[in-house]
């Protein structure tokens, strides 16, 4: 055994079993160790290897916790009493009693006798063994098995395409299609398949995809009767005739760019009112905006508002309420091609569910999911948790801050006995 690491006192306060902690440091600077610490201790002091879960990040993380833990215990129970007292001491920062020496070199014993061994595992690790135990409970094929990245990709082309063959959703992958190309259009599919799991949840914390729309129009400052069409004809229904009329009139009698945008506002004028609807974008707005739809700068010359200041504050107000206008438009248009995505994408996960349920096959998601719900019955919970050996006591994250939100629920369900009566 080499010589035995020193901890700093924060090291040693974060590796003590009787209080909960979280830690939060570089990389490179100990987090590893500390949870190989905390495991330490929490054998020490007693607890029995299979009340145990640490939750790490990645399977390597899982394999080093298990390798670095199996060493440490492996080498106490070979050790010297001077040298396992020195590794003792550094570890609880404090000598430790001379009754504590025997337990600790039993340790690897009673580890490798314990059933499954130490619970050093990944969070889908855990959830797939867990629905292993319990599959009835859980809802789940009792032969399932869980698919890689590769399958889930091949099982979503195969969706993909059964969505684009069946035409159930025609009409949204049409007004999709005139916004993106067709290789736009592949990595959309891409995206809406990789972010399947948060499509799910937000279709199901709103009930419905047509209130997953409604929500989006509200929040777009819409109502339901906000439509392209209908704005437009609101804002040519906005236009004081006469006013733009006499602008109109002013501007012809300026300089080249002046009667260059009172031409352009002739053109629209003149035209009869039931066929303006057509010469709004290409005509009307031209006048206030440019052709990235950007305010321009200056309406009329500097001249021009100079000396027809009336006319230059009724150009200018008008501009502004156009700008209004366009951004309804844009809000409208983004709350059309939302509904559309989120259409598509909901068929896409329907047909990517159905061809699982039909081969028992589950994903990384599923796991997550289908823990967190056997774990969230309340019928359920006490039984499971009683048959995982007598429970859990102690539960222990590997890179918590990239732990997603449902994972952070099958934690909390699985925790939550710890503190019943605080």
């Amino acid at each position: 055994m080499s010589t035995p690491q020193q901890r700093t006192g924060p090291q040693i306060i974060g590796a003590n079993p009787e209080i909960s902690v979280w830690v939060s440091a570089n990389a490179g600077t100990g987090k590893t160790q500390g949870l190989t610490d905390r495991i330490s201790r929490l054998l020490l002091a007693g607890t029995s290897p299979e009340r145990i879960l640490c939750l790490t990040f990645t399977k390597a993380a899982a394999a080093e916790m298990a390798t670095r833990l199996s060493e440490r215990l492996g080498d106490w129970a070979v050790a010297s009493d001077e040298t396992l007292t020195a590794e003792l001491a550094a570890l609880l920062g404090k000598a430790p009693s001379p009754d504590l020496l025997a337990p600790a070199r039993r340790l690897f014993a009673t580890t490798l006798d314990t059933p499954g061994g130490l619970k050093i595992r990944t969070i889908h690790a855990f959830c797939e063994s867990l629905l292993g135990r319990f599959p009835i409970e859980a809802g789940v094929a009792p032969h399932f098995a869980v698919i890689d990245e590769r399958t889930t990709a091949e099982l979503m082309a195969e969706a993909r395409d059964r969505v684009l063959a069946d035409g159930e959703v025609g009409d949204e992958l049409a007004h999709i299609s005139m916004l993106v190309n067709e290789e736009d259009f592949a990595r959309l599919m891409r995206e809406l398949a990789s972010a399947r799991g948060r499509l799910h949840r937000m279709i199901r914390h709103h009930g419905s995809v047509d209130e997953v729309a409604r929500t989006a129009r509200t929040a777009l400052g819409l109502n339901d009767d906000d439509t392209p069409q209908n704005i437009i004809s609101n804002a040519l229904d906005g236009i004081d005739e006469s006013t733009m009329k006499a602008a109109m009139e002013t501007l012809q009698g300026g300089s080249p760019t002046d009667k260059k945008q009172g031409a352009a506002l002739d053109q629209f004028l003149t035209t009869p009112p039931d066929q303006r609807h057509d010469l709004f974008h290409s005509v009307y707005l031209s006048v206030f905006l440019t052709k990235d739809d950007k305010p321009r700068k200056n309406v009329i010359t500097k001249k021009m508002g100079e000396t027809h200041p009336d006319v230059l504050a009724t150009l200018d107000a008008e501009q502004q309420r156009l700008v209004a206008v366009l951004d309804k438009l844009k809000a409208v248009r983004i709350a059309e091609a939302s509904h559309a995505l989120v259409v598509v994408g909901a068929a896409l996960m329907q047909r990517f569910e159905e061809l699982k349920e039909q081969r028992a096959l589950l994903d990384y998601d599923d796991l997550i999911e289908k823990t967190r719900d056997l774990l969230l019955t309340e019928s359920d919970v006490s039984w499971v948790l009683y048959k995982l050996d007598g429970g859990l006591d102690h539960i222990l994250v590997d890179e918590a801050q990239d732990t997603a939100p449902d994972q952070w629920q099958v934690i909390q369900a699985l925790a939550g006995d710890f503190f019943s009566g605080g």
